[in-house]
């Protein structure tokens, strides 16, 4: 049986955990506290471990109950090289500003939960530290429950009725500050979703502040300058500096999220700077033929 050391990384959510074993398949005691330590924590942050595609996708879906991953199914070498019938946890994909055809290879990240504007917003998020050189751009992280549990009474009595529409991207609300270096995510198909400002997460029934700087386009039904402003109010309190934890990336780092319950962003990367190469899972995975990936640009674009 593993004996796991966990460290608190802030006190509302997030663990770093010391002592696990990259073994497939983990025995059932161990599934049972990770699995507990996900739900609660939302993020686990696992440093200098060895762990291949097999077991990041394995240990991906395992935390959210999800076990049809085969362990002993062979992953496929990249994007060119996978199926249309092959789901995407079993491809290679990755986060990076130097491996070719690297996900998000320059610019700055605003806050936002993957998918958020669809109905199959992905449960899990993990990346896993293939190259990193130093200095590396962290990943930051806050918390939708704890933003929820913690937001000031009279705002909250504004926004328990309301409902926001999230889209693929709404970098455009900051060209006016000429922000040149966020990063802007176009895809084929523009697709909008419209949930609960209050939204509740579908898994472990908590209540969450659901909108986010880069996938809320507005809240519905009163007029854009006053939806401007009430997002304006709702970002002040979920994005204070006090309710961020950041991630410093080393080469071995495993690191996994509630895509739900938590937004991440980054700081500016450059294709020129430092070696940033993270292998990217996804729990649980559509099909590769739904997958679409964005194409890339800055805002000052």
């Amino acid at each position: 049986m593993t004996k796991l050391q966990i460290r608190e990384l802030h006190p509302a959510f997030g663990v770093e955990i010391a002592g696990l074993e990259p073994r497939i398949p983990l025995d059932d005691r161990t599934v049972q506290q990770l699995r507990s330590l996900f739900d609660d924590k939302g993020l686990l942050v696992i440093r200098g471990i060895d762990a291949d595609q097999d077991f990041q996708v394995y240990l991906s879906h395992l935390l959210i109950g999800d076990e049809s991953p085969s362990a002993d199914v062979a992953s496929a070498k990249g994007p060119a090289q996978a199926s249309a019938k092959q789901p995407v946890s079993q491809r290679e994909w990755f986060v990076s500003n130097k491996a070719e055809g690297g996900a998000a290879p320059f610019g700055r990240i605003l806050f936002h939960c993957d998918n958020m504007w669809s109905s199959d917003v992905f449960q899990l998020i993990s990346l896993y530290g293939e190259e990193v050189e130093e200095p590396s751009t962290p990943t930051i992280f806050v918390s939708a429950v704890h933003a929820w549990k913690t937001l000031p009474d009279a705002l909250r009595e504004r926004v328990k009725d309301r409902f926001a529409v999230h889209g693929q991207d709404a970098t455009f609300r900051l060209a006016a500050d000429e922000d040149g270096d966020v990063l802007v995510s176009t895809f084929e198909r523009q697709e909008t979703i419209r949930l609960p400002v209050g939204h509740t997460h579908p898994r472990t029934g908590r209540k969450l502040l659901y909108v986010a700087q880069q996938m809320t386009h507005r809240i519905d039904d009163i007029p854009p300058g006053e939806s401007d402003a009430l997002l304006d109010e709702l970002y002040d309190h979920l994005y204070a500096p006090e309710n961020v934890v950041e991630h410093k990336w080393r080469k071995g780092d495993l690191v996994l999220w509630d895509n739900i319950a938590l937004q991440h962003a980054r700081p500016n990367v450059s294709v020129e700077g430092p070696a940033r190469t993270l292998r990217k899972v996804f729990a649980p995975s559509p099909d590769a033929s739904w997958f679409e990936p964005p194409k890339f640009s800055k805002v000052a674009d």
